[in-house]
């Protein structure tokens, strides 16, 4: 954020996209944003997981936007995204302000034809330039006490800006015996519930787009023309809190609906049905069926096939079983957060990134005796794992960390890392080391291996679980669906059926996706082995070979 904070500052258009996760990490500076306020568009695209369906918690960014005192806009479309966001740099730039455009996964996964405008000539041709302003930019108490009555003035320019913004809609009869404020997708369901009950003669809408600062003017007026309100959003109850106060403002002692009603669940995403279960509470609608669910098999999540953080898993419970030992050990977030899962079960804890090594120093400096193993993905420890290994260096913790070197930044889509060597844009870069920054920072025992001796890697690992004070192993070894790409497969491995004992290890201890059974009996799909030898490494009887054929 802080980048593409300071290109605002020159004058030019900056964007900052993220998942409410990483709002949460930039938070710190887009607090103080707001006070400095600047001089190009800067827009902040915060999309919230609000199921959530790959995050560690359920969140609702708009709080961010109330904090900061920044305008929030709620697109309710693909299309509409478009357009607000190019609206979000125009008043970006007439309040000085940064500008959240915030949406939830289900817009962020839906497709629509566009239509494209013709790209602001002016705008792109811009030069950065910088004009020093200390009482504006060194953000010091005696010039943030000056520059908060100046941020609050914008906020009410912003507010009066939004009640007559475009894209904030109101829908249906003059006078109607409900009216439904819906924010963001949600607006979709509404409009989708509304035709499936066959109740548009009833319902009036306030489409709101602008949800930060509400437009007062726009919804007290609203208010007048219906009896009744429901409050449709994801995922709190923000604007139904807020209309909530205009109403208690205006004597509006009509019922106001929502989450805090119980009308609509607190958790999980919104749906139609959800819309009619509620519509059809309120209006007495009776005799409807709403659960349209289709019952899914459940499907357990596993790492990929020849991915190497399952032999990674297997050999640190390997080294920890050898030494007699449980242990604990803290994961964090990546791809290797499936180790979770059976039948590996490879990991205690999985809170937020970086946050392994802070608890396994925790855990050991609040007494416990056994080995605390923090694993930690390469691009992950670049991003938040340098700060608690210096922390775990300076105040003598006695834990192993694991660094899981896949050279790239996996689980996200294969974004490169500072171990990748090259940029977002595809340049060369300098490859960056996580082992060279634990010597710099003063880690004594630090070991690089990787991951195609089975039997070395544990070696390796219980060495460094028996060792005093900070120990680092890197587990350096590509990805496999990498290598998959790349045309790198250079082997792959079947089953000598003369020798297999049919014990089922292979299968049942690695959770591997190319080991499978087919007619009573195990079979190592050839299209799926990467060939990385883990069956073969744990195979009690050896039953296991290298093809002698790749075709």
């Amino acid at each position: 954020y802080e980048i593409a904070y300071a290109a605002a500052l020159t004058g030019l258009r900056a964007l900052f996209s993220s998942k409410h996760l990483g709002i949460n990490v930039a938070s710190d500076t887009i607090l103080v944003s707001a006070y400095t306020g600047v001089n190009g568009g800067l827009v902040i695209v915060s999309v919230d997981d609000i199921h959530p369906w790959s995050s560690q918690n359920a969140e609702d960014t708009r709080y961010y936007a109330r904090l900061a005192k920044i305008p929030c806009l709620e697109p309710t479309s693909p299309s509409e995204a478009r357009k607000v966001v190019k609206y979000a740099f125009e008043i970006s730039e007439e309040l000085q302000l940064p500008v959240m455009v915030r949406y939830t996964e289900k817009l962020a996964d839906t497709y629509e034809l566009v239509e494209v405008e013709p790209i602001d000539k002016h705008a792109k041709l811009r030069e950065a330039e910088f004009r020093p302003d200390p009482e504006r930019y060194v953000m010091i108490a005696p010039h943030t006490r000056k520059n908060h009555p100046i941020l609050n003035s914008k906020n009410k320019k912003a507010e009066e800006l939004f009640n007559d913004c475009i894209f904030n809609e109101v829908i249906g009869p003059e006078e109607a015996e409900i009216g439904i404020v819906a924010c963001g997708v949600a607006f979709q369901y509404v409009m989708e519930a509304i035709e499936k009950l066959n109740i548009g003669s009833k319902v009036r809408i306030l489409k709101l787009v602008t949800t930060h600062p509400i437009p007062k003017k726009l919804v007290k007026e609203f208010l007048k023309s219906v009896k009744k309100v429901l409050v449709v959003e994801e995922i709190e109850p923000i604007i139904e809190t807020e209309i909530k106060a205009i109403a208690q403002e205006e004597n509006y002692t009509h019922p106001i609906y929502g989450r805090r009603s119980g009308h609509i669940p607190r958790e999980y995403e919104l749906t139609p049905d959800t819309i009619m279960k509620a519509l059809a509470d309120i209006l007495t609608i009776n005799g409807k069926n709403f659960d349209t669910k289709i019952n899914i098999p459940p499907r357990i999540p596993h790492l990929c096939a020849g991915c190497p953080h399952r032999i990674s898993y297997l050999a640190i419970k390997q080294a920890l079983k050898e030494l007699g030992v449980r242990g604990i050990i803290v994961g964090d977030r990546g791809c290797y957060n499936q180790g979770v899962h059976p039948p590996l079960r490879a990991i205690d804890t999985c809170i937020a990134m970086g946050a392994s090594i802070g608890m396994a120093c925790g855990f050991y400096h609040a007494g416990v005796k056994e080995p605390i193993i923090a694993v930690i993905g390469d691009s992950t420890f670049f991003h938040a794992g340098i700060p608690p290994l210096i922390d775990a260096v300076m105040h003598k913790a006695n834990i192993t960390i694991v660094v899981l070197d896949n050279s790239i930044t996996a689980m996200t889509g294969h974004q490169p890392c500072p171990t990748t060597g090259r940029t977002a844009v595809g340049d060369q870069a300098p490859v960056m080391r996580p082992e060279r920054i634990a010597e710099a920072i003063g880690v004594s025992y630090i070991r690089v291996v990787g991951t195609s001796d089975f039997h070395e890697l544990v070696r390796i690992l219980k060495e460094a679980i028996r060792t005093k004070g900070v120990s680092l192993v890197v587990i350096r070894s590509p990805c496999a669906l990498e290598l998959v790409r790349g045309g790198k497969i250079s082997r792959k491995y079947v089953i000598d059926y003369s020798r297999c004992i049919e014990c089922e290890t292979c299968m049942r201890v690695t959770g591997c996706p190319a080991i499978i059974q087919e007619d009573d009996k195990i079979v190592i799909n050839a299209y799926e082995c990467t060939g990385c030898g883990l069956c073969k490494a744990i195979c009690p009887v050896n039953a296991i070979e290298e093809a002698k054929v790749i075709s």
